[in-house]
């Protein structure tokens, strides 16, 4: 394959506003693909990526997105079930050696030759071109739009893997955080047949969490609200990046109970005595292996899981990531894709 001029949106420096940015695409090699990237989402990583939050996971020039959807436009020698025109996604990791004790048990995103697909000089999905290892890029559902899918692809495998590794039909289930990834967590409980309890001091959410699937609401802030959930759930799935009252989440646990880590809060401190008296456990989520990600999918298509998006044209990306600071995505931010060249800032 001949390579390309690629043109996409970069950060240049650290906490930049991003501009257009043009690359040589790198050879094709015998088991890359090249993407057409239809859509590609915006989340907080990207910001801790623009801003340089991550230490070396920062090169500039910075071109982030790692929730990509589009179609195979090129493939190498020995590529095997992908075709040419064939709707697909790529996640947070573009590569991993395959060969490592956690690669062979399918848990690649512990792998230590990772390589994730907009960080350490890796350009993402915010271009019209994407090229990566064809053995991690998912054939797209039919039954879900690219808009759809773009966020299952690292939102929606997070939480989905949690819930699948912890949690069975009837559990009392309890999800910290309405938003992208909250919004997700309840549907996919709900979905497993779980009970879901929404935890969020944003009473105003309250109609979108019994909507989305919760089948009741508590209202962190209100202290009498929370002693009514004491010692009602079996597992806790935190997806708010704010400080909580951790003492009163903890309360909430029936005696063995797991409160995970989804989102990234400041730094917590726990109790660990009171804990003890209730057997309790503290666990985190990532992002899941490449089977985690084809669960993810097939899971959302066939029992209706759906982001809820909000999209813009790549031209408007610093809009969209300005609007994603300040907390008004509702919930998930999509760009569409066009012809980079044309759009403007």
């Amino acid at each position: 394959m001949n390579r390309r001029t690629v043109n996409a949106w970069v950060a240049v420096q650290c906490r930049s506003e991003l501009t257009r940015f043009s690359y040589l695409s790198p050879p094709l090699k015998p088991m890359d693909v090249e993407i057409r990237v239809t859509h590609c989402g915006l989340c907080s990583s990207d910001l801790h990526l623009i801003d340089g939050h991550w230490g070396d996971a920062s090169v500039y020039p910075q071109v982030c997105g790692h929730e990509v959807t589009g179609h195979v436009s090129a493939v190498g020698e020995n590529v095997a079930g992908l075709h040419l025109g064939q709707r697909v996604g790529v996640g947070w990791y573009r590569s991993a050696c395959l060969a490592c004790e956690f690669c062979l048990r399918g848990e690649e995103q512990h792998c230590a030759g990772l390589v994730a697909t907009c960080t350490h000089g890796e350009h993402g999905g915010l271009a019209d071109y994407l090229y990566c290892d064809s053995r991690f890029v998912f054939p797209i559902p039919d039954e879900l739009s690219s808009e759809q899918a773009a966020p299952l692809l690292c939102a929606g495998v997070t939480v989905h893997t949690a819930l699948k590794r912890a949690t069975w039909p009837g559990m009392a289930v309890g999800i910290v955080g309405i938003g992208g990834l909250g919004h997700l967590a309840i549907q996919f409980a709900a979905k497993r047949g779980c009970r879901v309890t929404a935890l969020s001091s944003s009473p105003h959410k309250e109609r979108d969490a019994l909507t989305l699937g919760a089948h009741r609401f508590v209202d962190l802030s209100k202290p009498f609200a929370c002693n009514q959930v004491r010692n009602a759930l079996d597992y806790i799935l935190v997806t708010s990046s704010v400080a909580c009252d951790w003492s009163a989440i903890v309360d909430m646990l029936r005696p063995f109970g797991t409160l995970c880590f989804a989102g990234m809060p400041p730094p917590v401190t726990f109790d660990i005595a009171a804990m003890m008296y209730k057997t309790l456990s503290i666990t985190t989520a990532n992002v899941g292996g490449r089977q985690d990600i084809v669960d993810t999918l097939d899971f959302a298509a066939t029992r209706q899981v759906r982001p809820w998006v909000q999209s813009w044209p790549l031209g408007d990306v610093n809009h969209a990531i300005r609007q994603l600071r300040k907390g008004r995505v509702h919930y998930r931010a999509v760009m569409h894709v066009g012809d980079v060249q044309s759009q403007t800032l």
